[in-house]
């Protein structure tokens, strides 16, 4: 008799109905038995969506499912071929000599989209809504929105051939394939272009300017254009838009792009002449949260104190005094907790010490730093639901680096209480690593006695656009000119 073996696979599907019976099914079909099955929806709800709010109807539907099967007959390989044939199956990964092994359907890998449940047609604008069509690139993905007021109408996710954008010489180099994208997304699903009232994208690097939102000007896109600026996919966000909108005689727009510098003169000095700290943060995400919990609490933005911490893949932690964010940590250069790929602020001569050794090279050291760094160079990977999983069967390593990470995000949080004069209103913490309440729970056992700690899980950066947009075509805002 062949002995029977377990495998585990892990599979990424959209959230359809009778998807996990669907996937069962083929299992057994198949002649293996399913040990044990665990589903998590891969991005919680808002607390917007749970309390009915204008987002809700947007959410992107995922969920991970893990399932460790038995069988003795059919290789895993070809069932799992099979099941990738679904419709609802986005991606399926197997391990391999204790290596995951992922593999997606092919239309998939070219320009996936997701969508709540369909790319419905969008309907007519009515006459007293304000259209705004929100851009917002990533790494290997094109983020887009369409909003009437405050409703999202239609909201999506190209997923790029990463293999493709790996031998980009910069980001101005995906330009055409992201606008393109979006474009041909935007005809298939009925977009009245002319219905559009404006057009905000993601801002990039530029130099440091106030908060705020600005209007894209020819000097914005030329140093939009410029080495520095090219080196992130932020950038394309403002091209973009301005791209769309010039054609349809409408204004375009950034809100508070990641370089808005509102920091104190006394957090600028290093102890280095010639090297000064700068502000460069996730500042859409922490203004457009920490005016949230504002209008929660029934006060004006500018009537507080927060501390909020953007908890990702970079992570930053700034403290708000009255709509000024007056301190705040560069992630990107190297400050701060150290992150899922980032090693954060490390001694500096042992540091010099391993760039003069002999044995990396300037690109690699980077690299060590800023892509390699944090949890991803102690445990392998970046993915904090691996993590868990790893903590989860036993690895104590792994629970010692995700609190470790934990304890230096309260740290910073503490040290921004100072910066606050110990007069704190509160505490946020936002961003996708906020999801894991083992994380977050970490950090409030240190730091919820300085001040009450409020949780947004997540990210809705595109709600963020928008709004900053609506605030100055309503007229309660004033655009900010770039010069």
């Amino acid at each position: 008799m062949q002995a029977k073996k377990t495998e585990r696979v892990e599979l990424v599907v959209l959230n359809k109905s009778g998807v996990l019976g669907r996937v069962a099914g083929h299992i057994r079909h198949e002649g293996w038995n399913i040990k044990r099955l665990t589903v998590d929806e891969d991005e919680a709800p808002s607390r917007a969506a749970a309390l009915g709010g204008a987002a809700a109807p947007c959410r992107v539907g995922t969920s991970t499912m893990e399932i460790d099967i038995e069988g003795a007959h059919t290789k895993l390989a070809q069932v799992m071929d099979r099941i990738l044939n679904l419709d609802c199956v986005i991606s399926i990964a197997m391990f391999q000599d204790g290596e995951k092994v992922i593999r997606r359907r092919p239309q998939v890998m070219q320009t996936q989209v997701l969508a709540a449940e369909s790319a419905a047609n969008i309907p007519p604008k009515s006459p007293q809504a304000i259209r705004v069509l929100a851009i917002n690139p990533g790494s290997t993905s094109t983020k887009f929105a369409l909003y009437d007021d405050e409703k999202c109408v239609i909201k999506k996710t190209i997923q790029h051939d990463a293999s493709l954008f790996a031998r980009s010489a910069s980001a101005l180099d995906q330009k055409e394939q992201r606008r393109s994208s979006i474009m041909q997304s935007l005809e298939e699903a009925g977009l009245d272009f002319a219905s559009l009232e404006a057009v905000a994208g993601r801002g990039g690097l530029l130099k440091p300017i106030e908060s705020g939102t600005y209007i894209i000007n020819q000097r914005m896109l030329d140093d939009l254009h410029s080495a520095t600026a090219a080196i992130h996919a932020s950038t394309l966000g403002a091209i973009i838009a301005a791209e769309i909108a010039g054609p349809l005689s409408i204004p375009a727009y950034v809100v508070d792009p990641v370089v808005v510098d509102e920091m104190d003169r006394n957090a600028k000095l290093t102890g280095m002449p010639g090297i000064e700290r700068s502000s460069v943060f996730h500042a859409l995400n922490q203004k457009a949260i920490a005016r949230r919990l504002a209008a929660e609490l029934g006060r004006p933005y500018e009537n507080t104190r927060f501390i909020v911490a953007h908890l990702g893949g970079g992570i930053t932690v700034g403290a708000h005094r009255y709509g000024r964010v007056i301190d705040v940590n560069d992630a990107l250069s190297g400050e701060g907790p150290f992150t899922p790929e980032r090693t954060g602020a490390i001694p500096a001569i042992p540091l010099i010490n391993m760039c003069f050794s002999g044995e990396y090279t300037e690109a690699e050291m980077i690299e060590k730093v800023s892509g390699k760094g944090g949890m991803k160079a102690y445990l392998g990977t970046g993915n904090l639901r691996d993590v868990q999983k790893m903590i989860n069967d036993g690895d104590e390593f792994a629970a010692l680096v995700l609190d470790s990470m934990a304890y230096q995000v309260s740290k910073e949080i503490g040290a921004m209480a100072a910066v606050l004069e110990g007069l704190v209103d509160a505490i946020i913490l936002t961003g996708g690593l906020a999801h894991s309440t083992r994380f977050t729970g970490a950090i409030k056992q240190r730091v919820d006695k300085l001040a009450p700690v409020h949780v947004f899980p997540g990210e809705d950066e595109m709600l963020a656009l928008v709004n900053g947009v609506i605030r100055v075509l309503r007229g309660e805002e004033e655009a900010a000119q770039y010069d």
